[in-house]
């Protein structure tokens, strides 16, 4: 009798401790099973959401379920991001963050999120560096005629952001350090409401994202001065680096993370992480890709943790020298 309940009770601890191990592997063998939701923290026409919008068809198709772009805007994608990191950690909400996140997070004094802690890392969809654009009307048709009309005309320029602590934000701090110019930023709720006022002459400039402007610098309804990257992007080699146009050391480049919310399982994690794979090759989607002016990525979660630290200690730098508060 004594055995028998030994042997019982053995058996037993022996099914508490696998239990969980069987629920993972059942929940990820059967994951998905319903439509996910692809949270974007920006306004819809910006660059983040142009990307996810070319994911998401590829993606559910890879996956075999309905992959939903949901925007959520606000205090510069903190809102969306926010919500992202308090889903269920069922591999039904993932988020896309942009150059956004992580300047957020460093910003924000009582952040709402953190960007390692909250969330778990899938991959980076892509890398794209931002065009420096001009209105059309302004007289100037390179970086160097930028920077003198600047001086010429103390504190008539100005340039627009999605938000304070934004990419666009942080690249017009470093132009104006840089050149020893001064402009006025101008805030607004998304990269895509701030670039249609460029398109509409209501403000001078902006480092916009290439993803989203690049078609417009094409067609001629914007002027292109510059990329932001180390080197000149293949998309459009006949554009200067901000570097080489005459702002030494000038380098700013974006990502497309995707991202799950923390203890997301492994398992789930690396489904999403193949099919992205899967999806980020196909012909259709390199090719749009491509024609917006960035590359495909696709690196590990591992990887993609790592670049988001490096973009963290990198904007606490920029933050610091310009005083950028919140």
């Amino acid at each position: 009798m004594r055995y028998t309940l030994r042997v019982t009770r053995l058996f037993a601890c022996l099914l508490l401790a696998v239990s969980p191990l069987v629920s993972h592997l059942a929940t990820a063998q059967a994951y998905p099973a319903k439509p996910i939701r692809l949270v974007v923290g920006l306004a819809p026409g910006g660059a983040t959401d142009i990307m996810a919008r070319t994911l998401a068809p590829a993606l559910g198709e890879e996956l075999g379920q309905p992959v939903v772009v949901d925007n959520r805007p606000g205090a510069a994608g903190s809102i969306g991001a926010a919500s992202a990191a308090k889903a269920p950690p069922d591999g039904y909400t993932l988020f896309l963050a942009s150059s956004s996140f992580t300047s957020n997070a460093v910003l924000q004094q009582n952040g709402s999120y953190d960007p390692l802690a909250d969330f778990e890392p899938i991959t980076n969809i892509a890398s794209a560096p931002f065009l420096l654009v001009v209105r059309n009307s302004l007289p100037v048709s390179s970086v160097q005629e930028l920077i003198a009309y600047a001086k010429s005309h103390p504190g008539k320029l100005n340039y627009a952001s999605s938000g304070i602590g934004s990419t666009a934000h942080l690249s017009g701090e470093f132009l104006k350090r840089a050149a020893g110019i001064e402009m006025t930023h101008i805030v607004y709720r998304g990269a895509g409401p701030a670039l249609a006022d460029v398109l509409g002459g209501q403000v001078d400039m902006m480092f916009a994202s290439i993803v989203s402007s690049l078609h417009h610098a094409k067609s001629g309804k914007l002027k292109a001065l510059g990329v932001t990257s180390a080197q000149r992007s293949a998309a459009v080699p006949e554009f200067p680096t901000v570097a080489e146009a005459g702002v030494p050391s000038f380098e700013m480049t974006g990502y497309f993370g995707l991202l799950a919310p923390a203890r997301t399982p492994p398992g789930i994690v690396a489904t999403v992480h193949s099919a992205v794979q899967r999806a980020i090759r196909r012909r259709d989607v390199v090719e749009r890709i491509a024609a917006d002016g960035a590359e495909p990525d696709g690196c590990t979660p591992a990887e993609l943790r790592a670049l988001l630290e490096k973009d963290m200690k990198s904007i606490a730098e920029i933050t610091r020298g310009a005083n950028i508060q919140r």
